[in-house]
């Protein structure tokens, strides 16, 4: 089968590699569906890379595919089952896990980062990272079930409300799914930033109320025109550590900044004491939310769809969505490895 391997640093080929085979009672093979191009795929085909992949392994952690063999301990997935795919296989052993906060584990091993991914026709997964999905729900949104899983997670640790006034950094494919969701929290009061026209255009298609090109406006001045306040809410969708020293100036007392879009390369100097004088709360993000997320593609309204841009129909085309990603012409780039299910 073709499968797109991480060779190490910045190299990603897309190869012939044996089919999967079941070895253990609960494993079940997928035939890969659709998947789709993370932001952390493309920090992770950096040089350096923003964050680690284990050299060899097939890339691509948001897949979802069609069961077609199962382990003995798996029979409850019948074959034909379409499933959604969480990428994180908990340890079940550490503190994190012992502790309720497996989302964290300190010792998980992680689909298409440190174990094969979804970068292939077929994918060898373990039954207890899959979700039943009707298989009416088309695969390009069940793709984005794992971003939207995290999205849930990140939004119910800073409780958004109609009534906050939200800045949104970034109008990317994870940005552009905040906004998606923010708009389903009835979120009036919303600021996002972008970069280039391209980028402009898609936040503005999924909902956006006011956009900031950063090439043209600074958000100091979009959020000093428009609101009559600062934010109550900053959500950090880009993970690049920038901006943290322009969001402590534009947040409100007791107002809260979720951190959520990841580079291990990033860095940020900020002032501690305008943190401590206004009770400004910092959260990360990292956990996931799939129950929430399965329940809500049901919801026709989410219009995940509405900011696919780029469908590659082969494998051996996943590096132009890669280049329309990193050149930002590209918002939701969806794979498929068997070709268009249509």
């Amino acid at each position: 089968m073709k499968a797109a391997i991480f060779e190490g640093e910045g190299i990603l080929t897309v190869k012939d590699v044996p089919m999967p085979v079941i070895k253990r009672p609960d494993d079940v093979i997928i035939k890969v569906d659709a998947a789709s191009i993370c932001g952390s795929d493309i920090h992770g085909l950096a040089t350096p890379p923003g964050q680690y992949v284990k050299p060899g392994i097939i890339y691509g952690h948001e897949f979802c595919g069609t069961v077609v063999a199962t382990g003995e301990e798996a029979k409850h997935f019948e074959v034909n089952q379409r499933v959604a795919v969480n990428p994180r296989v908990r340890c079940g052993k550490c503190y994190e896990c012992t502790h309720s906060k497996g989302d964290l584990c300190s010792d998980s091993d992680h689909y298409g980062q440190l174990a094969d991914g979804g970068f292939a026709e077929y994918a060898l997964v373990s039954a207890g990272q899959l979700y039943q999905v009707d298989n009416n729900i088309h695969p390009d949104i069940v793709t984005q079930v794992e971003p939207l899983a995290c999205v849930l997670s990140g939004l119910k640790m800073v409780n958004p409300t109609p009534m906050d006034y939200v800045v949104l950094y970034g109008a990317g494919p994870i940005g552009l799914t905040f906004l998606r969701v923010l708009k389903m929290y009835g979120v009036r009061n919303l600021i996002v930033t972008a970069k280039g026209k391209d980028r402009v255009e898609e936040a503005k298609k999924c909902g956006a109320d006011i956009v900031v090109d950063i090439a043209e406006e600074t958000l100091e001045e979009a959020i000093s025109t428009n609101w009559p306040y600062k934010a109550d809410l900053i959500i950090d969708a880009v993970g690049r550590g920038n901006i943290l020293p322009e969001a402590q100036h534009l947040v409100n007392p007791r107002g809260r900044i979720l951190l959520f879009g990841l580079d291990n390369n990033a860095r940020s100097e900020i002032s501690p004491g305008i943190f401590v004088l206004n009770e400004i709360f910092i959260i990360g993000a990292l956990g996931k939310d799939f129950p929430g997320a399965l329940e809500l593609i049901k919801n026709p309204d989410l219009g995940l769809d509405v900011f696919i841009t780029h469908r590659i129909n082969c494998l051996e085309e996943i590096y132009n969505g890669i280049e329309a990603m990193r050149n930002k012409e590209a918002a939701r780039v969806i794979v498929y490895p068997n070709g268009n299910p249509q």
